[in-house]
């Protein structure tokens, strides 16, 4: 079960990193689970809460930038981008989950290519994201763009702190 617990904190881990992280790539990649890290057939389940939190990050982050009509379009835009990865990587977790079966017992063979499968998904993820939060940046005001950095920065202060301890 630790495993199992330890998995979902990593699934919903790298869904709210990619919600965030869009000209972050590298901090996305630590959020990934390593080659060790084991999942269980409990990732499945628990997809419709991996997508209510991309969900509540979308309606924070819209509500934190306060954003204007004329900047929906370019906002939902990313959304979209958002919730379309979220649903990707969430498909990628629970294909691992059936491949394992319940206990997540597998041979490091294919746990290593596992990951690198999820490395590139994440990579798939970014380069996705960067163009659609490059052109929603540069509809901010000053002001909604050091909201943005903001955030960006407390994301990855708070990666940083969680690796260190």
């Amino acid at each position: 079960m630790a495993n199992g617990y330890a998995f979902n904190r990593l699934t919903a881990g790298a869904l709210s990193a990619l919600i965030f992280m869009a000209s972050a790539g590298p901090l996305l990649a630590q959020s990934a689970p390593g080659p060790t890290a084991q999942p269980s057939s409990a990732a499945a389940d628990h997809s419709p809460r991996a997508i209510e939190l991309v969900e509540k990050r979308i309606s924070e982050l819209h509500k934190k930038l306060r954003i204007t009509a004329e900047q929906d379009p370019q906002f939902k835009a990313y959304a979209d981008v958002m919730r379309s990865n979220a649903e990707a990587m969430q498909a990628l977790f629970q294909e691992r989950a059936k491949a394992t079966g319940p206990r997540g017992m597998d041979h490091a063979d294919s746990t290593l290519r596992w990951y690198a499968k999820l490395t590139a998904a994440h990579a798939d993820a970014v380069s996705k994201l960067v163009p659609v939060f490059d052109t929603l940046y540069q509809s901010l005001s000053d002001k909604q763009k050091k909201t943005a950095d903001a955030i960006f920065q407390e994301l990855r202060q708070r990666r940083h702190a969680h690796r260190a301890g």
